[in-house]
């Protein structure tokens, strides 16, 4: 887990129209509010419909939940450097369980300082006051509301791009406290969950020539509970990757790489978790009108329960976009993501697919439709459900 996203760059190239850029929906020119700065606000609002709300095995429940989700973005327009500060909630009502009500925020702050000599130091604070999604690693047992949590970030990168050797460093913090919720009408503690993720990154990219860079990667972290447990459940660990970035053609752009993820454990007797790492990451765009994705990735999550100290998180995912014309985008992905629970039995296996529609009905005005199913077997010691969910919305941009 990694606050600071690589920074990664190839030889220049014409830009590529994709499909967002060539239907754009939903993006608005944005309100100048002073000579410096540009505000971008937009807003959703949809009604879904969902087979199985709780995400569970048997015993469904069906409702509709409405969604309200205003979002803003303030940023510079300098000729050098750059801040922004951006912020999103998100307002669910449901039609007949109203325990299932909700209210999610975030507020991000960043800049970027552009040094010279391709030199930038890039920083970022954050807070988010989140909900666990019910049937996900963090909904380990049937609460009577979800259960929320605020989280508080921060991260810094420096980075030196524009070489035939190009060099990041970074290191971020999240620190993550959990509120107390509520289980047949009685009150429960969840400090146990209570938890401070420390990153750290470095990554180097080789020029090979124009279009190829080779790369290696090594991201460290360490997992601190705020509360005491036997065993411990406090952990550090690292995950290494080389691989190669390589411009097929200016319309396919893949990056792949392999390595050694590794957990160990502050708790002697909790035996040390190795595993295969991998990422990859590719783009095609073979018209303006067309754009796939793939995308495969391993990670270290902090688990929620006591049981298991850390979780490996490994996920696949295909996508694709088509736009017909320049008033309806449609869009497909398909993913799989398996969660497995380190020092348990537990291992959650949890299949997906979607679909979307999107239609400008106006300048910065648009309406969608989407439909998604999700399968999910956790085998005899997990967790397993399916449901199918249908959503309506519109959403606007200034």
């Amino acid at each position: 887990m990694c606050l600071v996203a690589p920074r990664l760059a190839l030889a220049e190239a014409p830009e590529v129209v994709t499909p967002v850029k060539l239907f754009d929906p939903d993006s608005g020119e944005g309100i100048r509010v002073s000579p410096g700065f540009i505000l971008y606000p937009q807003a959703i609002v949809d009604l879904t419909y969902d087979t199985n709300i709780y995400n569970v095995d048997s015993g469904e429940i069906e409702d509709g939940v409405v969604s309200l989700r205003p979002a803003f973005a303030l940023r510079s327009d300098f000729s050098r450097h750059a801040v922004s500060l951006e912020g999103a909630a998100e307002l669910r009502r449901y039609f007949d369980i109203s325990d299932e009500n909700s209210e999610q925020y975030r507020l991000n702050a960043r800049a970027l300082l552009e040094l010279g000599l391709g030199i930038d130091v890039a920083a970022n604070a954050g807070y988010n006051r989140g909900i666990e999604r019910r049937g996900t690693a963090g909904d380990i047992f049937f609460s009577d509301e979800p259960i929320s949590f605020h989280e508080k970030t921060a991260g810094i990168e420096v980075a030196r791009t524009g070489n035939k050797l190009e060099i990041a460093l970074g290191a971020g913090v999240i620190k993550r406290d959990y509120s107390d919720t509520v289980l047949g009408g009685a009150p429960i503690d969840l400090s146990l969950r209570d938890v401070t993720v420390r990153t750290a990154k470095f990554r180097a990219d080789l020029g090979v020539n124009a279009k190829t860079k080779i790369f290696g990667e090594l991201r460290g972290n360490e997992i601190d509970y705020q509360t005491a447990t036997i065993p411990s459940r406090n952990s550090s660990g690292y995950a290494a990757l080389i691989g190669v970035r390589h411009e097929l053609t200016g319309l396919i752009d893949l990056e792949a790489g392999i390595g050694y993820i590794s957990q160990d454990f502050d708790d002697p007797s909790i035996k040390s978790a190795g595993e295969i790492n991998y990422r990859l990451a590719a783009s095609w765009t073979p018209s303006p009108k067309w754009k796939l994705d793939a995308s495969a990735s391993r990670l270290v999550d902090p688990s929620r329960s006591q049981e298991a100290p850390a979780i490996i998180t490994s996920e696949f995912k295909l996508s694709a976009q088509h736009a017909i014309g320049d008033r309806v985008l449609v869009g497909a992905e398909a993913g799989y993501l398996e969660e497995e629970y380190k020092t348990t039995p537990r291992k959650d296996k949890r299949a997906f697919v979607s679909g979307s529609t999107t239609y400008r009905l106006a300048d910065r005005i648009g309406v969608f439709v989407s439909v998604g199913y999700r399968d999910q077997d956790g085998g005899a010691f997990g967790r397993s459900y399916k449901g199918f969910a249908g959503t309506i919305g519109l959403r606007s941009a200034w």
